[in-house]
């Protein structure tokens, strides 16, 4: 049963226009396959998910990316530009200067960003993660202070969200696919 399984999942692939590396050790302790895929996704203009709720999901990444990229982008270059100067300044220039650009955000900002759904902010935070390769909370914590990533992570998690989560290509792989089908239009740099 698992390797009809297995060859049904194969020629779905392969009709799709997907590309994938299957690799199958076979316990025979207990007769239950283990199986490793890795899937290589070099046309996903034909992706069709087995679960309507993937499928769901899928369309709703790509429309929430639309929407939060042009924010992705600007974090992403101010932590670069906090980074640096964190670095070349001395403490107390360094917090009169993140003081002043977090002042200077929130004018320009808040009313946008408090407008996001609950599912876009997932996906801003999540594209934070994978732009910048650190978790959310670690930002927080780095670019304010202690108190206010735990307050934040309090709020996150009554959302079902864990800010102390890194971003994982394999777990998001919903989200990947969505990038993926952006291409040249997701673009964070």
């Amino acid at each position: 049963m698992p390797r009809s399984f297995v060859i049904l999942i194969l020629s779905l692939l392969l009709h799709t226009g997907v590309r994938a590396q299957l690799t199958a050790s076979l316990t025979d302790t207990n007769r239950r396959s283990a199986i490793d895929t890795t899937i290589v996704f070099s046309e996903v203009s034909k992706f069709v998910f087995k679960n309507p709720k993937d499928g769901r999901e899928y369309a709703y990444d790509i429309a929430n990316i639309r929407i939060v990229l042009p924010y992705v982008k600007m974090a992403r270059r101010l932590y670069s530009e906090v980074q640096i100067q964190k670095q070349v300044d001395s403490k107390k220039q360094y917090k009169r200067y993140r003081r002043d650009l977090e002042k200077e955000m929130k004018d320009k900002f808040e009313k946008e960003v408090k407008d996001l759904t609950i599912s876009q902010g997932k996906v801003l935070f999540k594209l934070l993660g994978r732009e910048t390769g650190q978790n959310s909370y670690h930002i927080i914590k780095e670019c304010k202070n202690g108190f206010a990533a735990w307050t934040y992570q309090i709020v996150a998690r009554h959302y079902t969200y864990d800010l102390k989560q890194d971003y994982d290509p394999h777990r998001e792989w919903i989200l990947e696919l969505a990038i993926k089908y952006l291409g040249a239009e997701y673009d964070p740099n």
